[in-house]
């Protein structure tokens, strides 16, 4: 014989009002976020425009490190909203705490925007 499933405990209506606004809010933020730093990712050619004839020390001027930072930055901002995005619809179906994984998605596009602009800022030539 087996016991009847006990049913989730049922989440106060101002609560679930609050964390599925909060939700959205994030989303469209990280949605703006990552239109923006895409669009940004896609004046890192530049730097390469401005280099001429070689040599160069270090990083400077190095098209597979600048290929590497535009294209990283783009496909880590794509990969976190979408994933934010698909987890946020499944804890909404679950009926569990949502806003988590667009925050989380939201940081991990900052933390890459930062990182790969910085890598990119290494291969800009010096005047």
């Amino acid at each position: 014989m087996t016991s009847p499933a006990t049913p989730a405990p049922r989440r106060s209506v101002p609560r679930l009002v609050a964390d599925l606004v909060a939700a959205f809010a994030v989303l469209v933020f990280a949605l703006v976020f990552g239109l923006a730093s895409i669009y940004y990712d896609s004046q890192f050619s530049g730097f390469a425009m401005a280099c001429g004839t070689g040599p160069y020390p270090g990083l400077q001027c190095n098209g597979t490190v600048l290929a590497i930072a535009t294209v990283g930055l783009l496909i880590v901002t794509v990969l976190a909203f979408c994933i934010g995005l698909g987890m946020t619809i499944v804890r909404i179906i679950q009926k569990r705490l949502v806003f988590v994984w667009p925050v989380g998605a939201l940081a991990v596009m900052i933390v890459a925007f930062y990182f790969f602009t910085w890598l990119a800022s290494q291969t800009a030539p010096t005047a």
